[in-house]
């Protein structure tokens, strides 16, 4: 079951504009606000507020409310992350793309690590 992020389809309902007439003015296909009714897909932060702005409603009225249980995840992972930088994990490391041009990156290491920790914690 696809979880419920965003109420565009109860605002578009309330509205006397079409999802066609919507599509157009956006510059999209209706399969794409279709994915947004559905939940399937959801609208970048631009298109939610250009989806209110036409629909005259508060963004907050275009999101569901996501509610969550406090557990101290946030600090747990804060401890984790100055853990591994203690044992020698970078933030960042460099790599070479294949023109051998070098650019610095999220280390996947310490991206994975802190992942698996999230994902014990929660558990």
């Amino acid at each position: 079951m696809t979880k419920k992020i965003n109420d565009i389809a109860k605002a578009i309902k309330n509205s006397p504009l079409q999802v066609a007439a919507l599509a157009l003015y956006l510059d999209v296909d209706d399969t794409t606000i279709s994915k947004w009714n559905s939940n399937i897909a959801q609208p970048s932060l631009k298109r939610l507020n250009e989806v209110g702005e036409i629909l005259e409603v508060d963004n907050k009225e275009l999101l569901s409310s996501q509610s969550r249980k406090q557990t101290g995840l946030a600090a747990a992972l804060q401890g984790e992350y100055k853990r591994l930088l203690s044992i020698g994990l970078t933030k960042k490391v460099i790599v070479k793309d294949d023109n051998g041009d070098s650019r610095e990156v999220n280390n996947p290491d310490m991206v994975k690590k802190l992942r698996e920790f999230a994902e014990k914690y929660k558990k």
